[in-house]
């Protein structure tokens, strides 16, 4: 190999290696949003801020400080969409677990909040088998893939949380103090509560009938 042909292949590798650089930290930087965070404390920090909810993290960049703080040290986060100026998003700390007593802190993001019950949701990463069809082999195969998906939950006065996955008779349990008038709804306007945007109508209505009381 001749010398003039290493140069190039060094330059080549030198080049290829800032252009992936470059990538990752674009991909880093789409992760961050402008927006800001209150503590426990009261204090507000302005700056990009990163939300994990797998390990229930938020992350902000305070003039190229970065600092980590958990949910349960955390009362609210504001973040506004970089692809979308308008879009703005509110997202606070309660307590929750499905089974234990012991209920840890972690994020929801707010899409209603009423004085006698709320629409909270968090974002998980669900991967699933796909069947996908070859038309060569004439075969069926299948392959994996990630997507992200929302969970829906209703939080009663005193951050009492309930996950919503169930049939609609579990929900309409659980506001059993307007259950024959929630369930009549549901048939009227036929709602699917699966859905975020039908469920948004129910916890609307339910907030409605427990204010004329």
């Amino acid at each position: 190999m001749t010398l003039c042909h290493s140069l190039f292949l060094l330059f080549s590798f030198f080049i290829s290696g800032i252009s992936g650089f470059a990538q990752g930290n674009q991909q880093d930087l789409e992760d961050w949003n402008p927006g800001y965070l209150v503590t426990n404390e009261e204090d507000t920090i302005y700056g990009p801020v990163s939300l994990h909810y797998q390990n229930d993290l938020v992350q902000i960049n305070d003039e190229n400080r970065l600092i980590t703080f958990g949910a349960n040290q955390i009362q609210m986060v504001y973040i506004r969409d970089n692809d979308n100026s308008e879009n703005e998003r509110y997202f606070y700390s309660f307590p929750y677990h499905p089974y234990s007593d012991f209920k840890p802190n972690r994020f929801f993001e707010m899409i209603f909040s009423g004085k006698y019950l709320s629409l909270i949701c968090r974002e998980i990463l669900v991967t699933e088998t796909v069947p996908q069809y070859d038309n060569f082999t004439f075969r069926t195969y299948y392959s994996t893939r990630t997507r992200l998906q929302k969970e829906n939950y209703i939080m009663f006065p005193e951050k009492k949380v309930r996950l919503i996955n169930g049939p609609k008779k579990e929900l309409i349990n659980l506001l059993a103090d307007k259950k024959e008038e929630i369930k009549n709804y549901l048939s009227a306007q036929k709602l699917n509560p699966e859905t975020q945007e039908d469920l948004l109508k129910i916890v609307i209505e339910y907030n409605r009938l427990k204010s004329e009381k």
